[in-house]
Formats: structure tokens, sequence, C-alpha cells
């Protein structure tokens, strides 16, 4: 791992008058996978959401490839390399496979650009070229998925925030997402993984951060924490 990436200090986010999370500090290496674990309500989607600009924080700094973007719009977000993609997929149902794609490729400057982009999700998504032309709410839930992280990949992140991937998805899809998330890794793209398959996602980290009631109670490499008594038993089960 070359340099900090991604370096997140005392974040501090509300929604109204509620405190949803609480002095969060980490950081992530260029070139991790990093996965943020915890139940449901611990603040990690909250998390995700402030740094993408999507929620503005009330205090603290992110500092994105050595420049503070906290409450910066999402637009200029994307625009530089930091790609969120969300819980619950969010596709476009009656849009075709190809124009959700699209929809992720905005940013885009030329045709061939976009082409590109098209080409790469291919390769990795050969059931979206399948696909191309069905209406994405027709997908099955996997489909939908691969659609998902496709066309957040569009934008050509250099980090790439994946909220809850494996979420409504058989253990066999779960087991495919996972290992595409290492290829799209291996292919130079820095990894934020928000993920309730604690196992799963630790396995796969180089480091993880155990989030509860919108603070981080634990960090370590995967290994550690999925070797931690601690964690087996307040968390893991």
């Amino acid at each position: 791992m070359c340099s900090v990436f991604l370096k997140v200090d005392n974040l501090n986010t509300y929604y109204s008058k509620l405190h949803a999370i609480w002095d969060i500090s980490f950081n992530v290496e260029q070139g991790e996978i990093v996965t943020l674990i915890g139940s449901n309500g611990a603040g990690k989607s909250t998390l995700l959401k402030t740094i993408s600009g999507t929620l503005k924080p009330k205090t603290g700094s992110i500092a994105y490839n050595g420049t503070d973007i906290a409450g910066e719009k999402p637009s200029k977000i994307v625009r530089s390399g930091l790609v969120l993609c969300p819980e619950g997929r969010q596709i476009f149902p009656k849009m075709t496979v190809q124009e959700n794609l699209r929809m992720g490729a905005y940013i885009c400057k030329s045709k061939g650009e976009m082409e590109a982009g098209y080409d790469r999700n291919f390769a990795l998504f050969p059931i979206l070229k399948e696909r191309y032309r069905q209406e994405a709410g027709t997908l099955s839930g996997g489909e939908q998925q691969m659609l998902a992280i496709g066309r957040a990949l569009m934008s050509s992140p250099k980090l790439l925030m994946l909220d809850e991937p494996s979420l409504g998805l058989s253990p066999v899809l779960t087991e495919t997402v996972f290992q595409l998330i290492q290829e799209i890794n291996a292919q130079g793209v820095t990894i934020l993984l928000v993920e309730q398959n604690a196992v799963m996602a630790l396995s796969i980290a180089n480091r993880g951060y155990l989030l509860s009631s919108g603070h981080i109670q634990a960090k370590g490499t995967g290994e550690e924490l999925l070797n931690s008594d601690e964690i087996l038993a307040g968390y893991l089960g």
C-alpha cells in the first residue's frame, strides 16, 4: 500500500437533531479493501452518504487524495474519482441495462470513453452483455446487483464505496459478488465496503472497522477481527 487515499477525521453527522455518527476517524490506503461492519443502525450507510456528499457533516474532515471534500457537492466528488454504489441497488427498473449503464457514464468526456466503460463491464459481468436491451426490473437480484456495481464503474472510480452489495442475495450469489469485488480491486480500484456479512467481508479485507451506535468500537486487519474472541462473541456470533 503506497499512501493514504481517504482520511476521515473526527466526523460527526446528524439527521435533524439525531446524532448519527460520533467522532469517526479512519483511513483507507490506496489499493486496499477496507470494510466497515456493524449491525443495522450502526451508522455505516450514514458514513458512506456523508463521504459521498449526499449528507453534510456537522464537524470533521474528509480528505480524499489530499483534498478536503467534506460538504462538497456529490457531482464534484464523483468527478474526483470517488463513487458510491448505494444500498438497495437503486437501479432504474423501466430502463434497459444499457440505459442504466449510460446513467453512470454522465461524466464521460467522449464516446470512446463510454465504450471503454461498456467493454470493462461486459468483461466483468458477461450476463449484462446478454441482457443489454432487457429492462433492468426483469433481472434477477444478483444481476441487478451486478448492474448497480457496473453503473458505478462507468464513472471509472479510483475509490469505489459499496453499500451492502450482498443484501438479499443467496449464499452462492454472495460468493460471486465478493469474487467480483476482489477482481475489481485487482484492477487497481481501492474499495471501501459496508457489509452485514461480516465473515465474508473480513475474509477479503486488508483491514476492517466495527461500528456500533455511531462509534468505532474496534479496528484491525481482516484476519485480526475474524480471530478476535470479543468480536466473535459480541457481533459475529
